[in-house]
């Protein structure tokens, strides 16, 4: 199931994060990110697995925090305020002549069934929607913002047989 895989597409909130958000008296919007996530996804990059955020997200701090996230993390292909996922998810693997089969995508609720249905990799945090786990051909057994990301990226690299460093 993992051993074909050479990128890993993902929605940021439900996946990256765990769906939450604040916001301060100032306005400005906050999000919490998975420290295990940030620190499995350079492991993924030293394989040579492609990496792409594809976020829904059309607030410009929303935007700006999966920017900001994408530059800290070395994310180049990232896919801001999309509303049809499996379009970007179609142009991430024409982009670097992949098939589908050879894509993974992470997501946990409906904006994100059209492009589970597509790849050859369909994944769901362990408390994403029930439309989104039913679709996944593998659930993980950690939560969106909770490692859910580093649980895949690490089935990835291990059926490859990558060792981490």
């Amino acid at each position: 199931m993992f051993e074909s895989i050479k990128a890993v597409a993902m929605d940021v909130d439900g996946v990256l994060t765990d769906g939450t958000f604040w916001w301060g008296a100032g306005g400005e919007e906050l999000k919490r990110f998975c420290f295990a996530d940030v620190t499995g996804i350079p492991f993924a990059h030293a394989a040579g697995i492609r990496l792409a955020l594809v976020s829904g997200d059309s607030s410009p701090a929303g935007m700006g925090l999966v920017q900001r996230f994408a530059d800290k993390v070395k994310i180049t292909d990232v896919y801001k305020a999309c509303h049809d996922k499996a379009g970007a998810v179609r142009d991430f693997a024409a982009r670097y002549q992949m098939s589908l089969s050879e894509v993974c995508f992470i997501g946990d609720d409906v904006q994100d069934l059209q492009a589970m249905e597509i790849v050859g990799l369909a994944v769901a945090p362990a408390d994403a929607q029930p439309a989104a786990r039913a679709k996944a051909k593998f659930v993980a057994s950690r939560g969106g913002g909770h490692g859910a990301v580093r649980e895949t990226l690490d089935a990835i690299l291990s059926a490859r047989k990558t060792q981490f460093r």
